[in-house]
């Protein structure tokens, strides 16, 4: 079955080859929040190759960039910002990583003055037991002048379970934590109340769950919820004062994460609020998200203390709102917007003005204002000025049979003017394997369409959204079903018509590089060349090449959905392409950045050196200055441009 092939229209003229600079360069402006007063909006941009934060003045439209110090405890490397929220009008918190990987947190007001170090590496200082506060979860703020917050300690780096948080304030302005909830021991995740007060704990334990209650700070938690096994572990999902009741997720009977309310007096819980028999509502993981946004949440109104909306993903992006104001607000942008999704980021305290963002799968999207007061709507800032949405492809939701049955749902991108059928096709399984594919504008795909190769991207099992069931069935199937899911994207795509069987490739970064390796081992003539970017190769290896090791909650997850090193080694040695080298006759590029530590550089030299050894020496491009992504812009114009010339050497140029 395939959907949304409505989209394409007959006779429509080809569009020009762009360079690929137009691809690979960095936002101007992205990840944008508004600040509380409304009178400012921060967002990210690259700076000389890293990432920095900016803030803009509404009124004067002037900008100031935050400048960083380098890591000094990790030699001087260069640090750069990967997310930020405002905690009053005049201060930001900060969190900064190096080479993709976390750093630690920091507090800094708007104009960069009074810059507070908070948790992990920012923080010299060690704490009374000898480690490092490594806090980073923000669970409520309380806009007050000294930027009070409160956070998730997980204790990690010292003894205590990084799955049983405490409840921490931190005053940003001094960086001084102050712990106002002490975990019990069995809570897994907390609630907190429109005031700030940590009302809710949901208690787990292996399958089990229940829930703790008090009515007020100075109150005893009472047991709600006994433990018991309800079939996943419920969460909190926000505090409706307004009708006061506590909203949960949880499974509905066809296994779906949705919105259901739960009476924190009783422990009842009542009807679904939003639920729906395919998809997840609330995904317990894995949430897609947008220049930055979350796809899938609950959506509050401060200001009224209550539950606004709801907004969620299928094939594409949803919301439901319950309160008519906000509907009303939705109904009128999308008016004004037509060819994009709509979603709201953030509206200032006072309610009066409120940061919208438009995107879709054909434009990387563009941010806007709307003033209440002044009855203005009107754009702030773009994110990729010189793109242009007529020149890019249709992004269309199809679904597939795999061979056991499961009903796959994924992505067909489809180059501009050309009616899908018969083309080259470059599959594209996603990294993770946990994460998914959403509908939306992807920079890679988009240049690989624009070379006029048709994209299918899949949500194999494992991807979140889809169920508990969905998820599940991918425990200790990488190798196994997951890749059967991907071959059966392949071959669906050949059966349907789509695709020209003798012109297929495959490529993808980190598990969905593993794949492209598996895959060309695997099915040696089915694909006519594949690409890996940071690809797992030695699944026995990567225990130890990581620091998957230190972390004993790491470890476990990796024990539970991939396998154990010890009971499964013949497994794990029997599906780890550097052991069938010699089994991948197409011609393959092996991309890998050498600052990677979550798919260290060891895994694509053990790779390199097996298909030599094979007498199959692949193409290699190994970048300086690159983690776990594609880098700086110079570096991503390097990489994208490395996989257009090998697919146009091996699979052929793409329709014109």
């Amino acid at each position: 079955m395939m959907t949304g092939l409505l989209l394409w229209l007959p006779g429509a003229v080809a569009i020009e080859r762009l360079p690929v600079e137009e691809f690979a360069r960095e936002p101007q402006t992205t990840g944008a929040r508004l600040a509380p007063d409304g009178e400012h909006y921060a967002f990210l941009r690259d700076d000389r190759g890293k990432t920095k934060l900016h803030v803009a003045d509404i009124a004067n439209k002037g900008i100031t960039r935050l400048q960083l110090d380098t890591a000094q405890l990790l030699e001087n490397a260069p640090k750069e910002v990967a997310a930020f929220e405002w905690v009053n009008a005049d201060r930001l918190l900060v969190t900064t990583t190096v080479w993709d990987g976390f750093y630690g947190v920091m507090a800094t007001n708007r104009d960069g003055g009074r810059t507070v170090p908070i948790s992990g590496y920012e923080d010299e200082k060690v704490n009374l037991q000898g480690g490092r506060l490594f806090a980073r979860e923000v669970i409520f703020k309380f806009y007050d002048k000294s930027g009070h917050i409160l956070m998730l300690d997980r204790h990690e780096g010292g003894a205590g379970s990084r799955l049983r948080p405490d409840v921490l304030k931190m005053d940003t302005s001094n960086g001084l934590p102050l712990t106002v909830v002490k975990n019990p021991g069995e809570v897994a995740y907390w609630g907190v109340d429109g005031s700030g007060v940590t009302r809710l704990g949901i208690l787990t334990h292996g399958d089990l769950s229940g829930a703790i209650y008090r009515p007020d700070e100075k109150a005893e938690w009472k047991t709600i919820l006994p433990l018991q096994d309800r079939k996943g572990h419920m969460r909190v999902v926000g505090f409706d004062a307004a009708q006061g009741r506590i909203l949960v997720a949880r499974l509905n009977p066809e296994q779906r994460w949705a919105v259901y309310p739960l009476d924190p007096d009783t422990g009842a819980i009542g009807e679904a609020l939003l639920s729906d028999p395919e998809y997840d509502i609330v995904p317990d993981r894995g949430i897609a998200g947008a220049a930055g946004i979350q796809l899938a949440s609950t959506l509050f109104s401060r200001r009224k203390q209550t539950l606004a909306g709801v907004r969620y993903y299928t094939e594409s992006l949803r919301v439901k709102w319950f309160d008519p104001e906000y509907a009303a607000l939705q109904m009128a942008v999308d008016r004004a917007l037509p060819d994009t999704s709509n979603l709201l980021v953030d509206e200032s305290l006072d309610g009066q003005r409120l940061l919208w963002f438009g995107f879709s799968d054909r434009n990387p999207g563009a941010y806007y204002l709307f003033d209440r007061e002044k009855r203005s709507f009107r754009q702030l800032a773009a994110r990729m000025s010189w793109i242009k949405p007529a020149q890019m492809a249709p992004m269309l939701a199809v679904k597939y049979q795999a061979r056991d049955g499961l009903t796959v749902h994924g992505y067909l991108t489809v180059p501009v003017g050309h009616e899908p059928k018969g083309l080259p096709l470059v599959v594209m399984p996603h990294g993770g394997p946990w994460t998914r594919d959403v509908w939306g504008f992807s920079p890679l795909v988009q240049l690989l369409a624009n070379r006029g190769y048709a994209v299918l991207q899949m949500n194999y099992r494992g991807s979140p959204g889809y169920g508990e069931e969905l998820f599940r069935s991918a425990r200790r199937q990488i190798g196994g079903q997951i890749q059967d899911d991907i071959e059966d994207g392949t071959r669906w795509a050949i059966a349907a018509g789509v695709a020209d069987p003798k012109r297929i490739a495959i490529m993808g970064g980190s598990y969905g590089g593993y794949s492209a390796l598996f895959a060309l081992g695997k099915n040696p003539g089915l694909y006519r060349c594949g690409v890996s970017f940071a690809g797992v190769t030695d699944w026995l290896a990567i225990y130890d090449d990581t620091n998957v090791a230190t972390y004993k909650e790491s470890k476990r997850h990796w024990i539970e959905q991939i396998g154990d090193p010890g009971e499964d080694k013949e497994r794990l040695r029997a599906i780890s392409p550097v052991n069938f080298a010699d089994q991948i006759t197409a011609p393959v590029l092996i991309i890998q950045g050498r600052q990677d530590k979550r798919v260290p550089p060891d895994q694509a030299r053990r790779m390199i050196t097996a298909l030599e050894k094979a007498g199959r020496k692949p193409e290699t491009l190994l970048l300086a200055g690159v983690a776990h992504n594609y880098g700086a812009e110079p570096k991503r114009r390097e990489i994208f441009t490395a996989m257009v010339d090998f697919l146009e050497r091996h699979l052929g140029p793409g329709v014109p």
